[in-house]
């Protein structure tokens, strides 16, 4: 659970998350290259096998902080829930990513407060969350492209 988190754990859970920020930062446009066609990329001179390799890196360490987070078994919803919802009412790959971070944060906040609050488990709170979240936006992407 999050509240049991040691100040040594918080520390290195604050210094892995600004890494993997500042490497995607750093290499975003290369991680879209490889990500969307990975063939291209190569041809255009990417080093695909490292972009795949960061990309993993920084998977592991995103897992590694949700599993202290939530747990093994609900660090897949952690994951997929923000990316889901964020497609549902966005098209490009850069809001896509920037809505994920912000939908992650908010219902972190949302699910910890509630589980303070209420007294549930820290990480069900926040997967609640985070699918209620994505219900919204199922519902928001629907009334922006039902015109469509």
């Amino acid at each position: 659970s999050i509240l049991t988190l040691t100040v040594k754990e918080v520390w290195l859970c604050a210094v892995l998350s600004i890494s993997v920020v500042l490497a995607f930062i750093l290499f975003y446009n290369k991680i879209f290259a490889v990500t969307f066609d990975e063939d291209f990329a190569a041809s255009s001179g990417v080093n695909t096998q490292l972009c795949n390799l960061l990309t993993a890196v920084m998977s592991a360490a995103v897992i590694v902080l949700a599993m202290k987070l939530a747990g093994s078994l609900l660090v897949s919803a952690l994951i997929v829930f923000p990316a889901l919802s964020a497609m549902r009412i966005f098209k490009s790959f850069r809001a896509v990513i920037i809505f994920s971070v912000i939908i992650s944060v908010i219902c972190a906040a949302i699910g910890i407060i509630i589980s303070v609050l209420a007294g549930t488990p820290v990480g069900s709170t926040i997967v609640i969350a985070d699918i209620l979240a994505f219900g919204i936006c199922y519902i928001a992407g629907k009334i922006l492209y039902s015109g469509r």
